[in-house]
């Protein structure tokens, strides 16, 4: 039996273009006598709260059978993940949807239903505890969906959906996926499918989504271990692809991971492709970003560029008298080295203007925080007035390690509809740098990876006369935010490097990180790439007291 795994970049709620997409997949592959999609492939993965519109389920289901007019047509079988409707009730079930020659011939609905991380999905769907079993062509074939295989993931689940499995005899195990990508990711899920593999004695195929979806980031990556549980068939990383095998003659070939030593490689084709489906997706016609001459805006038009192409990234530096002749020669050369369009705005008389009219309005000249401030507000503001002005979507290029501690201001740097760089930590940001110009020539200028990192609102400011040294900075926040997500080593290489630091400035930066909770509610969306991003994965309250000892 012949099997074509189909992994799409779908948009959400888009449903002549999904339906297009995979009609289109059918076409192609109508030799193979199943061909497998995605988890929630014809709404897209995730729809939110888009499924409390009675339209959405309706057109859903309008594209379901269309697909099962061209599965009669083409007399082909299809696996396709849906959302089913419960009687009764306001919420779903997770489905996947076998349909052959035009008939639904089973249905299985997802157990385990995930809400923890960047998971909700109990806020639609209901677990339900279904026969995941179906004879297809004299073949026994399990189905399930994503979370049914993480019952290990300690949830707290009551029900392991692979024990009713593990005594059947079946011939394949079949798993739909919409699965984000992040560090580490691939090696951990390939590692729970090989075990389960070793304890059905089935060969499992591993569908999955790919694309970005808001910060969200699905790798694809769908892939066949054997019933060893070793790795036999593998699609691309971030791109769309098809795997077809045939499950009488499956390859002998054991394949060795391709990025088991290349971390940044994968993290730089996350950042773009999700840069990519975010401005694509929502139509705008490029991106624009402030240039300061740092490593994190640096960084930033690094992989704007990558993602969209030199004419479709613009920059605009926008020197004050604090700024160093070197910052802005610098912007100037890493923009002739990207091939973009640099503009420059000068705003030393605006900021002069504005510290007057201060005065004038409150009887005193402003702090000098708050001259900082203004300083990142004008120029906020002027990325956005060209923002607006163009239709190229303004970036924002915090870092995590500043986000985390508040060092960004609010209405100023924060300015901005995406983060490509908001899950980075600051060592994180140059070792990406530094893979970017291993692979593409010096893109960005070594004087800006060399120099003091510094945000040059104040005469002789350094990131250093109130931050400790990144090396440590990240080690705390990274220990701190993400903690119960590491291993054992981890957590014990992390703690000998934050052990080295006083016990009092642990303290300060851990306040820092509570009280900054206030402008993060504030931020735009960043790019998923760490255990625990900002944001959709690090829900806190803003008006808490808590203070880590």
């Amino acid at each position: 039996m012949k099997i074509s795994i189909v992994q799409l970049n779908y948009v959400i709620a888009d449903f002549d273009y999904n339906f297009e997409k995979i009609s289109k997949a059918i076409y192609t592959h109508k030799d193979s006598d199943l061909i497998v999609f995605s988890e929630l492939c014809i709404t897209g993965y995730y729809p939110y709260d888009l499924l409390t519109y009675p339209e959405i389920i309706d057109r859903q289901n309008e594209v379901i059978q269309r697909i099962k007019d061209l599965t009669k047509k083409l007399q082909v079988a299809v696996i396709i993940g849906a959302a089913t409707t419960v009687s009764a009730l306001k919420k779903f079930h997770n489905s996947a949807l076998v349909i052959d020659k035009g008939e639904l011939v089973f249905s299985y609905h997802k157990q385990l239903i995930p809400s923890y991380g960047v998971f909700d999905e109990a806020r639609h769907f209901i677990p339900a505890k279904n026969n995941p079993v179906f004879s297809f062509k004299g073949q026994s074939i399990a189905l399930l969906v994503c979370e049914d295989i993480w019952y290990d993931n300690h949830q707290g689940y009551d029900y392991n959906p692979i024990d009713a499995l593990s005594s059947i005899g079946l011939d394949v195990t079949i798993v739909l996926n919409a699965s984000p990508s992040m560090l580490g990711k691939f090696r951990q899920r390939q590692r729970i499918v090989s075990n389960i593999a070793n304890k059905l004695k089935s060969p499992i195929i591993y569908s999955s989504q790919v694309g970005g979806y808001d910060e969200l980031v699905y790798d694809g990556a769908s892939f066949i271990c054997n019933k060893k549980g070793e790795l036999i068939a593998l699609a691309k990383h971030f791109e769309e692809d098809v795997i077809s095998v045939d499950l009488a003659n499956l390859p002998s070939t054991i394949l060795p991971y391709p990025y088991q030593n290349q971390p940044y490689a994968l993290v730089l084709k996350q950042l773009t492709c999700g840069l990519y489906d975010y401005v694509h997706k929502c139509g705008f016609k490029g991106v624009v970003v402030g240039s300061s001459g740092g490593i994190d805006s640096a960084l930033t038009l690094a992989i704007a560029t990558l993602a969209l192409g030199k004419e479709n990234v613009k920059a605009i530096t926008m020197p004050s008298a604090y700024s160093s002749a070197g910052s802005v020669d610098d912007s100037v050369k890493l923009c002739h080295n990207l091939e973009i369009e640099l503009f420059i705005r000068e705003i030393k008389e605006e900021f002069l203007l504005t510290c007057q009219n201060f005065e004038k309005a409150f009887g005193h000249l402003p702090k000098k925080l708050t001259q900082e401030n203004m300083q990142a507000r004008i120029r906020g503001r002027i990325v956005m007035e060209y923002s607006n002005d163009s239709g190229f979507l303004m970036l924002t290029t915090g870092n995590k390690s500043e986000l985390a501690v508040g060092y960004a201001t609010l209405y100023g740097d924060m300015c901005g509809a995406l983060n490509c760089i908001g899950d980075l930590y600051k060592h994180d940001v140059y070792a990406l740098a530094e893979y970017i110009n291993q692979c593409y020539g010096e893109l960005i200028p070594k004087a800006i990876i060399d120099k003091a990192p510094s945000a040059e609102l104040s005469e002789g400011q350094k990131d250093s006369d109130s931050l400790p040294d990144y090396y440590y900075l990240d080690a705390m926040l990274k220990l701190y935010l993400e903690r119960d997500l590491l291993q054992e080593t981890e957590i014990k290489h992390l703690q000998k490097i934050v052990d080295k630091v006083d016990i009092k400035e642990q303290k300060r930066i851990y306040k820092m990180v509570e009280f900054a909770e206030f402008k993060r509610k504030q931020a735009p969306q960043i790019l998923f790439i760490q255990r625990r991003p900002f944001g959709i994965g690090r829900r806190m309250p803003v008006t808490a007291k808590f203070q880590k000892q």
